[in-house]
């Protein structure tokens, strides 16, 4: 695996990792001040052709805006974050974050009581979808939308922590395979 910006990896086994985002960091274009950040760590592997990335995600939420999820990277201003982050509605929730120029953000579904996620994002040529799970078998689509990237991207594990002083956010079975969904839309 390989590393994008400062990225504290306090322990790593076979199925297991944590990374430490440091304070004030993230992956963001703002559509009103234009203002891009990019300095959240980023854990990755390349990957060419259709996949399917998935990982339980377990952040410990402390300020908002803290989160740990998966991402897919293209170039500085073309990427795609799925996070278990705490809202600046004041709970966690599944967000999606797709980047084109600008980042488009969308809050998801409230996650009451769970302390970790399922994340998982797929693709087949253009197509994109995007799920959570509590369990790991049953899936629920978040965003399913088309952009076009480059054969070969960056694939894995982002931690943020943008407005607090840092996030530690555990992530285990994390792994990326060859698409074989027969459902895109279901996640199976």
């Amino acid at each position: 695996m390989l590393i994008m910006n400062k990225a504290k990896v306090i322990s790593e086994t076979k199925d297991a990792i944590e990374i430490e985002a440091p304070g004030k960091s993230d992956f963001f274009i703002d559509m009103f001040s234009m203002k891009e950040v990019a300095d959240a760590p980023f854990y990755y592997e390349k990957r060419t052709g259709d996949f399917v990335a998935r990982a339980k995600v377990r952040p410990g939420f402390k300020a908002t805006y803290d989160a740990g999820g998966l991402f897919v990277y293209d170039t500085a201003k073309k990427w795609i974050k799925l996070e278990f982050e705490m809202t600046d509605l004041g709970y966690p929730s599944v967000v999606s974050v797709v980047t084109n120029g600008i980042s488009d953000d969308g809050n998801g579904e409230r996650i009451e009581g769970a302390k970790e996620l399922w994340l998982q994002i797929a693709r087949r040529g253009d197509n994109w979808v995007l799920h959570h799970s509590l369990d790991g078998r049953k899936w629920k689509m978040v965003r399913y939308f088309k952009l076009k990237m480059k054969a070969t991207l960056r694939v894995g594990l982002e931690a943020q922590s943008p407005r607090g002083d840092g996030c530690l956010v555990e992530y285990r079975g994390f792994r990326i395979a060859d698409n074989a969904l027969a459902d895109m839309r279901k996640g199976k």
